[in-house]
């Protein structure tokens, strides 16, 4: 898993890296008296920087779990960082040693005309620490406690059987069948959230709602990129 994470932090490193790049454009003008050249730099962005409604809201419920992505300390780092992704803070901190640090996603970035995992600006209280990194990078903070086990297991078999139907020739009963079988099990994991206390409990039937929402119990592979606790599902 941590391989799978330093790969997907590392691919999305050197994409973003390459789709940063510029072109340049000469445009020619002319006036009665001479002609003129100007040349002039045309900034082209092939990502689009926006709000992230359906994450944000959640506020700081999510830790950086990978080592390979550095978290700029500093507040000062947020501003630059909101617009600029390509932004390198001079002093950055492992996840490792703020294991316990809660962090919200402030903005998500999408790729234009290529294929690309998005990537999230995620923050923590007062912007101390800030990072941008694809969800493999991030989880729910509570995802190992033992009272949100019954909601994941649950979970973890519908993508399972998601992944075994893309590696495998279907038929039209087949389909039928494994969305049945999704059916149950979301059904299973909506009993078991109803059990939850508090803020996790909110958070969790949310997310379940926004997968129903979403379409996600046909296919939750489609729908994790609004979806905070299908990104730990693992």
């Amino acid at each position: 898993m941590k391989l799978k994470i330093f790969l997907t932090a590392l691919v999305s490193t050197f994409a973003l890296t390459a789709l940063l790049d510029t072109a340049s454009v000469t445009v020619n003008a002319a006036n009665n008296n001479s002609d003129k050249t100007v040349a002039a730099k045309q900034v082209e962005k092939h990502y689009v920087i926006k709000n992230a409604p359906k994450i944000s809201k959640w506020g700081y419920i999510l830790n950086v779990n990978s080592s390979a992505l550095p978290i700029f300390v500093g507040k000062g780092n947020y501003q630059k960082l909101l617009n600029n992704p390509y932004f390198k803070g001079t002093k950055n901190i492992s996840p490792k040693k703020i294991k316990n640090v809660k962090f919200k996603v402030a903005k998500i970035m999408i790729f234009k005309n290529v294929n690309g995992t998005p990537e999230y600006l995620v923050t923590s209280k007062n912007h101390k620490y800030n990072a941008w990194t694809p969800n493999a990078g991030l989880q729910y903070y509570d995802i190992h406690s033992k009272s949100l086990q019954s909601v994941i297991r649950p979970l973890k078999r519908i993508k399972s059987r998601d992944f075994e139907g893309l590696n495998r020739k279907k038929t039209v009963k087949d389909t039928r069948s494994r969305i049945t079988k999704n059916k149950r099990d979301f059904g299973l994991a909506v009993k078991a959230a109803k059990r939850l206390k508090g803020k996790q409990r909110k958070f969790v039937l949310g997310s379940l709602q926004q997968m129903r929402q979403d379409d996600g119990i046909r296919n939750v592979m489609q729908e994790k990129q609004d979806n905070v606790l299908l990104w730990t599902i693992n």
